[in-house]
């Protein structure tokens, strides 16, 4: 079961600490929001091994960058590989991860 954390839409200028954002549970996933804008959000999330997100329809874009870990990303029908520092472009559409290697993964994405 995927736990969630409610994000905050500051009133200015912020600096975060990914550390913050950082939590592994077995076997799951963690998603935390970081941020919600007017014109995008930013989460962190984070897969243990072996966890898989099955390709899936989503109706908004998302820009993901690797931080940590390995895996595999599916965008529509395509497949990439990914570790510390890919970046995969998802647009709206069909998606899934599949985590090789425990993932931490920021996400930039349109507000949903």
């Amino acid at each position: 079961m995927m736990q969630e954390d409610g994000g905050q839409s500051p009133a200015g200028e912020q600096r975060y600490e990914i550390g913050q954002f950082v939590r592994f549970v077995p076997g799951d996933r963690a998603k935390s929001d970081v941020f919600r804008g007017n014109h995008f959000s930013v989460v962190v999330i984070c897969l243990d091994n072996g966890y898989e997100i099955p390709p899936h329809y989503e109706p908004y874009d998302v820009f993901f960058y690797v931080i940590s870990g390995e895996g595999i990303f599916t965008a529509g029908e395509k497949r990439w590989s990914a570790q510390p520092g890919s970046m995969v472009f998802a647009p709206a559409g069909v998606r899934g991860i599949e985590c090789h290697e425990q993932m931490t993964i920021l996400g930039i994405q349109e507000p949903h």
